[in-house]
């Protein structure tokens, strides 16, 4: 599928201006105010539209543009793009709050691992059911997590039997 314009999604806006103009013709003035095209790009667009020349002045009618527009806001090419746009700007959010999360550097412990189960880092509290951190800012609770995280990997099965173990 060949890219859209940039004015293709701004269709419902688009609209919305020509039908407020009250001339039964469009110029090609209009067309770049309203569009956002400059002077050539207008002139062909007109064309599409059915414009044709008056005098030294090429125009296009005015209800017969609004029912082309129409009928492309209806077509499923537009409700395509809006979607993959809306899609777009979501990915691009993503990534702008994945690459703020990137910048920020939290200092791990080597933790010790010979310390077993349930002796768990400063702040950390396993019960069966029920796991307690305390922390004071963000990079500490990361830090906590990251070091039961490698408790865990170390003795897994010391891990396991404490976070399991049954109340008497």
């Amino acid at each position: 599928m060949p890219a859209q314009p940039l004015w293709f999604v701004r269709l419902p806006e688009i609209i919305a201006q020509i039908s407020a103009i009250q001339a039964p013709i469009i110029d090609r003035a209009v067309m770049e105010g309203v569009f956002g095209v400059r002077r050539r790009r207008a002139v062909e667009m007109m064309g599409a539209f059915g414009g044709y020349q008056v005098g030294r002045t090429f125009v296009v009618e005015r209800l017969k543009m609004l029912a082309e527009l129409q009928r492309m806001r209806q077509s499923g090419e537009f409700q395509f793009e809006v979607h993959r746009k809306q899609r777009l700007a979501g990915e691009l959010d993503r990534a702008r709050r994945s690459r703020a999360s990137a910048t920020v550097s939290i200092p791990i412990e080597q933790p010790d691992l010979e310390r077993k189960a349930p002796d768990f880092p400063a702040g950390v509290e396993l019960q069966p059911g029920r796991l307690t951190v305390v922390f004071g800012t963000a990079e500490e609770l990361v830090q906590r997590l990251y070091g039961l995280a490698q408790m865990a990997l170390h003795d897994f099965q010391a891990f396991k039997s404490t976070a399991e173990k049954v109340k008497d």
